[in-house]
């Protein structure tokens, strides 16, 4: 039988997390168009797979959850399938897992502090110069779950979020620059 937690499938839900998350977000705010209803099938894909991650280990539910409601707190839950998604995360983190407090503040904080700035290089600002690039690829969802895993030897959450920014950034990169898609 499959153990459908095993750590090579909880990568592979992350990296389709992050390859759905940036797709769905695609289909909002770049009017990207596969067919009639994409962005709503695709938030659903990407519930479920944040869905699947949220199950798999309480830790990594934890810093899920720490994302989606710094998603939620930065105002970044702008469109129908961002909501549908998140609710679903949320809903389940509910329903199974365990909050721990110390983790989930940890990563909460972090999330919310350079998603902000993250939010005001891009957003506000508007500068292509270094300072933004340097803030454009998200490490915060890298730096500091390896500087958790250096504290704590654990490493799992180090490994899941750098496969979730890799394959987000890998759809954000390859469909929207290279303009592969069409408008309906």
């Amino acid at each position: 039988m499959i153990d459908i937690f095993s750590f090579p499938l909880i990568l592979l839900y992350s990296a389709l997390f992050g390859l759905t998350m940036k797709i769905a977000n695609l289909f909002d705010e770049h009017e990207m168009r596969w067919f009639k209803g994409d962005a709503i099938l695709f938030g659903l894909i990407w519930g479920f797979f944040g869905i699947l991650l949220v199950l798999s280990r309480v830790d990594i539910a934890n810093v899920t959850l720490a994302m989606i409601l710094a998603f939620l707190l930065r105002m970044r839950l702008d469109y129908r399938n961002h909501v549908i998604s998140s609710a679903m995360i949320f809903i389940a983190f509910l329903w199974k897992s365990n909050f721990d407090i110390i983790l989930f503040s940890i990563f909460f904080v972090i999330f919310v502090v350079f998603g902000a700035l993250r939010d005001y290089l891009g957003d506000i600002r508007k500068k292509k110069d270094w300072w933004y690039k340097l803030n454009e690829p998200a490490w915060y969802y890298v730096i500091p779950p390896a500087i958790y895993g250096i504290f704590t030897s654990n490493w799992v959450i180090f490994i899941v979020f750098t496969v979730y920014i890799i394959f987000y950034d890998l759809s954000k990169y390859s469909l929207f620059y290279m303009k592969k898609y069409h408008k309906l």
